[in-house]
């Protein structure tokens, strides 16, 4: 990779630190920098995964498996026709995702350019992060996270490869996520979220925010199953406002999953 080799070293850590402590998600977007870093990253990510699960295999062997397509629980799939995935392709994913690993650790699978999928696959795809396998890790590789629908990405973990990888701290809405923890009174939380403003357009770039920071905080260390509730918080509070619910009864319901109290 071009990054260097401590700036490299870094980002496997933070990963693994997630990964050491069960905090492994079943869905991640790796974009940035270009297509060889990107899978080379996830080769080593893989591989190390692997051998946390069953030490039978060096990593080094592992990454060259991976490399080579010869372990049994790794899919790759590239885009099948000239320009774009198949839906086809998406229902073969489903179909393998549903079946028990043959080895003794998860099943990994790899959409590459996964912006290409079009609006069916992508549609199917998100049937299954809906509802996600609990052996089952799904990575999405891209260069143009913003070519995939919203509601994939809200289901996503992100993480962006760069010259370095930078989590920014939203100061605004870090205090408010504070505030929501710290605060019980139901009227008081929803008055501050009002701020923000009513419309359904505001209400879901807030909640876009609020979900960034807290995803921040699982990167940097943070873990509770309170911060766990808390991200599902959001997007049920975001699929609410979509199902035409009204914004300040939808803040509610963020507020109650905070734990607030409904005085």
């Amino acid at each position: 990779m071009k990054s260097s080799g401590t700036e490299y070293c870094n980002i496997i850590q933070r990963w693994l630190k997630i990964a050491d402590k069960g905090r492994l998600m079943h869905s991640y977007i790796i974009s940035g920098r270009n297509e060889v870093d990107r899978r080379d990253f996830l080769i080593h990510f893989v591989a190390r995964i692997i051998y946390r699960c069953n030490k039978s295999r060096s990593i080094e062997v592992l990454e060259r498996m991976l490399l080579e397509g010869n372990y049994a629980d790794f899919h790759f799939f590239d885009p099948a026709g000239v320009r774009n995935f198949k839906s086809e392709q998406i229902a073969d994913l489903q179909s393998m995702i549903s079946k028990a690993p043959v080895e003794m650790s998860y099943k990994f699978f790899v959409i590459n350019r996964a912006d290409r999928m079009n609006a069916e696959a992508q549609n199917r795809l998100l049937k299954t992060l809906e509802e996600p396998p609990g052996e089952a890790i799904i990575f999405l590789l891209t260069d143009r996270s913003a070519g995939l629908k919203r509601t994939i990405r809200s289901r996503c973990s992100n993480i962006q490869l760069g010259e370095d990888i930078v989590l920014n701290r939203d100061e605004e809405i870090s205090d408010l996520v504070d505030f929501l923890r710290l605060n019980k009174f139901f009227y008081k939380c929803k008055n501050e979220l009002r701020k923000f403003g009513k419309s359904r357009d505001d209400a879901e770039a807030l909640l876009d925010r609020i979900e960034d920071e807290l995803r921040r905080r699982l990167y940097e260390g943070e873990y509770s199953t309170g911060l766990l509730r808390e991200i599902n918080a959001v997007e049920k509070t975001r699929q609410a406002i979509r199902q035409n619910m009204y914004v300040d009864y939808a803040y509610g319901i963020l507020i109650l999953e905070f734990g607030g109290i409904n005085d």
